[in-house]
């Protein structure tokens, strides 16, 4: 029995080695979570929507990586004291980071995320309203995270991103014009993933 031990021991420690992301490692990391964003105007609150991605990594060195990922990403925005409207708005994301490593598998992010607009519409009640038209294809936003990894590979993390860029143009169509005041602001999303990180090498 203690042999069976040992030998299951000597395994972990072998997998758990091959896990730390030594320099000059490659990995990859499928990653799904759960979004919570809203745009930056004072009578918004936060809508809950799904993201899903992958993403790559170098190992620079023991507390230096920098990562590249390409997200798909439920967004947009409910207002307040109005139950039945929604605004959805999916964006392709392609977050770039600096990870900072404070210690084994802790890691402070930042860096910049370029995005694509997917859809955009206005959901009241059970009606739709396409509003991509009147709003920017393109956004430049924030991205401030903290991770950790677990040695078999496993993360999880949490993740603010502010918008750089507003979310309309300079004003929506007619259709639109009964929410004209949304289209000057921001998004503003948190979120949580939870990935399983292998190396390439």
């Amino acid at each position: 029995m203690k042999k069976i031990m040992m030998i299951a021991a000597m395994m972990v420690a072998t997998v758990a080695a091959k896990a730390q992301f030594e320099p000059g490692t490659f990995s990859l990391q499928p990653k799904v979570g759960f979004n919570l964003a809203s745009i930056t105007a004072d009578d918004t609150k936060y809508k809950p929507g799904f993201a899903v991605g992958l993403e790559g990594q170098y190992q620079m060195n023991n507390w230096f990586a920098l990562s590249a990922a390409v997200m798909y990403q439920q967004m947009g925005t409910k207002i307040k004291d109005v139950d039945d409207f929604k605004w959805n708005i999916d964006y392709v994301n392609i977050p770039i980071m600096a990870k900072f490593y404070v210690t084994k598998g802790l890691s402070l992010n930042a860096g910049l995320q370029p995005g694509f607009m997917v859809k955009s519409k206005f959901k009241v009640g059970d009606a739709d309203l396409d509003v991509k038209d009147a709003c920017n294809k393109f956004d430049l936003s924030v991205p401030l995270s903290i991770a950790y990894e677990l040695p078999m590979g496993l993360t999880f993390e949490a993740r603010y991103t502010y918008g750089l860029t507003n979310v309309g143009k300079d004003a929506f169509d007619s259709k639109a014009s009964s929410y004209d005041k949304l289209y000057q602001n921001k998004n503003s999303v948190f979120q949580i993933t939870v990935g399983y990180k292998f190396s390439l090498n």
